[in-house]
């Protein structure tokens, strides 16, 4: 095997930049490189300082490699992945990949298997297998999702390959699938979070079948052969009325209605769509509320003093999600007298924003059960029962909050086209 001397040790600096947004490092360059490549080399690591943080060790290994590549001191999988970085070695021709065994050799156990991690991952991608990183990699690039939904993949499958000590899934079976199960279960995770797991694994599977990834879903059934967690009920219909007349009271303390809550409790919306408002997104005039996807630069006031310049993104739980909506009487009422900005596009909250992962009224949401005495999602839940208790067709339910009904046809949900006069009455019914 090639032996290679580790390149120089790093020492960065997460800094701003004067008349640039986001935050930066910059890693001195070894004095031999300094009249090529100048006294240090600099990268932007993120809009946010929090950004900044997650990715900076990221940005440190790509100037590594390239200060590396130029004292010439790659490590074998560092050369390989610097020849082929614009490809994945898995697409490669079996004439190229075969090429690459030959010319960058490795040491190998008795069993045949490379004696390190890495290079083993190198020879697993050479032999045409991909990591799950690299499946939620292309799925997030296809479905646009959010980052809170790839953060919630990365967490699932990551459980799955700790348990199989190897990031390579593409090759258990329905007896590993079964085992991963009961490991779940002898673990004492609740039955809910069981399901939820083998839910989300269950769709990957199916993704990836679509994607040419795996022949079968090993996950299939799984779910249901899982006993029913006990459901948790909705609080007495008096805890919410009470809630209402609080969220909409002012105080010596709050100068103004907790607005975020009246639209959740009078829409159903989602704490992510309810906070993740702009002032432009709210129609007094035509009374409507619109929830869309919007990226922004954005300067606002921190709570506890100074000002904060970063980029904000609204994503919403999926592109399909995207409406238009009536205000009902009620919550009319309650938002007359809101002070918003004609025609700003910022958001309403900027202080509300998660920048790891996209997400919005993560904190101001946590303090609804003490301070209202219910979580933030039953809202949504009071308002969803409500129409269904009504009769309201599943189709126009999902007009409304976007919740999906099982055994909804996906081509009936094309042609479906409600009137004002059906939403409106929709609304009306969640508002009583």
């Amino acid at each position: 095997m090639l032996v290679l001397q580790p390149g120089p040790a790093l020492l960065s600096s997460i800094h701003q930049r004067k008349g640039r947004t986001g935050y930066y490092i910059t890693v001195a360059t070894p004095k031999s490189l300094r009249k090529k490549l100048g006294n240090s080399i600099r990268r932007k690591v993120g809009n946010t300082h929090k950004e900044a943080i997650a990715n900076r060790s990221k940005v440190e290994v790509e100037i590594q490699r390239q200060i590396g590549k130029e004292l010439n001191q790659l490590s074998l999988v560092e050369e390989v992945q610097e020849i082929y970085q614009e490809n994945t070695l898995s697409d490669l021709p079996t004439s190229d990949k075969e090429q690459l065994k030959n010319i960058y050799q490795v040491d190998f156990d008795k069993e045949g298997n490379p004696t390190t991690p890495e290079e083993a991952a190198l020879w697993e991608e050479l032999d045409g297998k991909t990591t799950y990183h690299q499946w939620i990699n292309k799925r997030r690039i296809i479905e646009g999702v959010s980052k809170s939904t790839v953060n919630g993949w990365h967490t699932k499958l990551s459980k799955l390959a700790k348990w199989k000590g190897s990031d390579y899934l593409g090759e258990l079976t329905k007896s590993q699938a079964l085992k991963f199960k009961d490991h779940l279960i002898q673990k004492g995770y609740e039955l809910s979070s069981i399901k939820n797991i083998i839910g989300t694994l269950n769709a990957f599977w199916n993704w990836g079948i679509e994607n040419q990834i795996f022949e079968t879903n090993i996950w299939t059934g799984l779910k249901k052969r899982l006993p029913d967690p006990e459901k948790k009920g909705l609080p007495p219909r008096t805890v919410l009325d009470e809630a209402t007349i609080k969220a909409s009271t002012t105080t010596a303390l709050r100068k103004e209605k907790d607005y975020a809550f009246l639209i959740q409790r009078y829409t159903a919306c989602r704490k992510g769509a309810a906070n993740g408002l702009r002032h432009c997104d709210i129609d007094l005039k035509n009374k409507t509320i619109t929830f869309t996807a919007w990226e922004k630069i954005v300067s606002f006031e921190k709570n506890r003093g100074g000002k904060r310049r970063e980029k904000q993104i609204r994503r919403l739980k999926s592109q399909k999600d995207e409406r238009t909506i009536p205000i009902s009487k009620v919550l009319f009422e309650h938002l007359k007298d809101m002070p918003l900005i004609k025609g700003s596009d910022d958001p309403i909250w900027p202080n509300r924003y998660k920048s790891s992962d996209d997400s919005w009224g993560h904190h101001h949401c946590n303090e609804f059960r003490k301070k209202y005495g219910l979580p933030s999602h039953d809202l949504r839940r009071f308002g969803i029962t409500a129409l269904i208790n009504e009769g309201v067709s599943p189709y126009r339910i999902w007009d409304v909050v976007r919740h999906k009904i099982p055994g909804m046809s996906e081509v009936t949900m094309m042609y479906n086209r409600p009137t004002t006069e059906d939403l409106i009455e929709a609304m009306e019914i969640i508002a009583k």
